[in-house]
């Protein structure tokens, strides 16, 4: 009773405070004039004031009102829940002559991996579609729309008004080049509840439906609505006869989806991607390996409830004490000791319009953990990571922040080579590279003071850079990003198609390549003058990934890219 009596207490107190909010800014618009002053509206919180447009029945911003204000909000709404299992073999061990499946007792189960498949359907009179080709960033207590062009990369655009609309401000010739311009600006509004970027079109009365995938771990809600904090997954194979995912709570291990291995249907079948390594990077299989997904079902505990999955009759179900697995990192292919691991996802299709839709570097989750020696790094990827072609390239890149200061190192939105924008200052990178379906080397990047002299010393400064030696001029640059490398001790600058990967930094692919694994050395990221690591315990950084690669597999010479959404505030424990 009473700490029902405390969350009202806070929840009048936060609506009083909004209130005296919306009230010293609607004070500061000129009443004589019809126009809103935007300026002096905005130079309390672009964001809020937006917000304060979609108000609740309560006097709260709502993102439901956002909806219905702009005819985006769902009715008749379906949604259908189910869980899938996905484990790499050899195609030896699993395949007849006819290509049929048969699982012989010897076989070697080389992953396992469970997501679960949510599918929606509604009704709405308009429908939302996101846009890629730019991103809406904060400047000067005003909303800037950074447009993405494959001749100027990022330039600003336009601005986000006062009621959330897009007015452009670029004219003239180059305008051109920016696909968001070429969208009807009156179709453009912004979700100032969710950031994004939409365009709003009649739905001409189709019904609109959504797809979207949840690894481990996932979401699970107890009987009393609540999310459940402490929960691990285990996978497990059931002497070769079925897959079945085991959640343990409060330790205790209980059943929460399971397939059959033997009647269960294969929903999917994807020949892996293995390409040819040398040292600092690895792979399990070294043959011809098959990845087959099959469909699962809940158990009797789990209840699917809209998007959400909840927990029924826990007393019944929880059997006796049990202990987790641990989740040390080993860098081996073997990604069982990621599934335990959360992250952020990065939404599937996300592609800038004028680079191809290459499935290879279209990132759909990202993690990072360390101990005290290291640095852990995860990306998932639709395709297969460093998948290039006979003559191809592909880049992969963990963005990292190391004094959470945007102003040092150089921002990676389009600044000279990067395609998608990070709201980060990119002081520090951990990198692989792969040329001609072939692991090449991993590598570190710098991007502070300096440029060759200041890595090789290993005494770096932070401080303002810039991505190439070169800006668009031809002039040389004081600053700009060093790729180096540590082999038998020894620091090296190294360059494009230069092989040799760097002893501190190790890969492992998953037997089909959609997944990496990458371990960092702390110390490899070098110290600064006064001879203090850059990476250590202790430090908080903001860290994203981002790949790119050249579309060669897929009969193209156009390249494709993504990257994640940052991790802000991660702490190195």
């Amino acid at each position: 009773m009473h700490k029902f009596k405390n969350k009202t207490r806070i929840i009048l107190l936060t609506k009083l405070m909004f209130l005296i909010f919306i009230s010293n800014s609607i004070a500061q618009i000129d009443l004589n004039n019809t126009e809103i002053h935007e300026s002096k509206i905005f130079a309390k919180n672009p964001i809020s004031i937006i917000q304060s447009l979609y108000l609740d029945g309560e006097g709260m911003p709502s993102h439901e009102m956002f909806l219905k204000a702009n005819g985006i909000d769902p009715v008749n709404s379906t949604v259908e829940s189910r869980p899938y299992f996905t484990l790499s073999f050899l195609k030896d061990d699993v395949l007849n002559k006819n290509g049929v499946f048969k699982l012989r007792k010897s076989t070697e189960l080389l992953n396992m991996d469970f997501y679960i498949e949510t599918v929606t359907k509604h009704n709405s009179v308009n429908v939302a579609l996101p846009i890629w080709d730019g991103r809406v960033y904060e400047d000067n207590n005003s909303l800037i729309v950074g447009g993405y062009s494959s001749e100027f990369n990022e330039r600003p655009v336009g601005r986000i008004d006062g009621k959330g609309l897009f007015i452009p401000q670029l004219e003239g010739a180059d305008s051109e080049e920016f696909p968001i311009l070429q969208l009807p600006a009156e179709q453009i509004i912004f979700d100032p509840f969710e950031w994004k970027l939409l365009r709003i079109k009649p739905a001409k009365g189709e019904s609109i439906k959504k797809s979207t995938s949840s690894f481990l771990p996932v979401k699970i809600y107890g009987q009393d609505g609540d999310l459940i904090k402490k929960i691990s997954f285990e996978l497990e194979n059931n002497s070769g006869k079925s897959m079945v995912l085991y959640g343990i709570i409060n330790g205790k291990k209980t059943e929460l989806a399971t397939c059959s291995l033997e009647n269960s249907d294969i929903v999917n079948r994807r020949e892996a991607y293995q390409p040819e390594l040398i040292e600092g990077s690895s792979q399990p299989g070294n043959a011809e390996v098959i990845t087959l997904t099959f469909k699962g079902k809940y158990s009797a505990i789990v209840s699917p409830q809209g998007t959400e999955l909840h927990l029924n009759k826990e007393a019944d179900y929880l059997s006796a004490e049990y202990k987790s697995k641990t989740n040390t990192i080993e860098i081996d292919g073997d990604f069982q000791d990621w599934r335990n691991i959360a992250g952020v996802s990065d939404i599937k299709g996300d592609y800038v319009s004028y680079l191809f839709a290459n499935p290879d570097t279209d990132l759909l989750e990202f993690k990072v953990t360390n101990d005290d020696k290291y640095l852990y790094i995860y990306s998932r990827v639709v395709g297969a990571h460093g998948r290039t072609g006979k003559k191809g390239r592909y880049y992969w890149y963990a963005y990292i922040d190391v004094d959470t200061d945007a102003s040092t190192g150089y921002p990676p939105t389009r600044d000279d080579n990067c395609y998608f924008g990070i709201s980060m200052g990119d002081d520090s990178e951990a990198q692989f590279e792969f040329v001609g379906n072939r692991f090449v080397k991993t590598f570190f990047g710098f991007t502070g003071v300096g440029a060759e002299k200041e890595v090789l010393s290993g005494e770096l400064e932070l401080g303002p850079s810039y991505y190439a030696p070169e800006g668009r001029d031809g002039t040389k640059r004081d600053s700009y990003k060093i790729e180096y490398v540590k082999r038998n001790g020894l620091l090296s600058i190294t360059h494009d198609y230069t092989e040799g990967t760097s002893e501190d930094i190790i890969i492992a692919l998953s037997p089909d390549g959609s997944e990496v694994e990458v371990k960092v050395e702390l110390a490899g990221f070098l110290k600064d003058k006064s001879g203090n690591l850059l990476m250590s315990r202790g430090e908080v950084i903001d860290i994203a990934v981002g790949v790119e690669g050249s579309s060669d597999h897929y009969g193209t010479s156009d390249w494709g890219a993504d990257s994640s959404p940052v991790i802000y505030g991660y702490i190195i424990k």
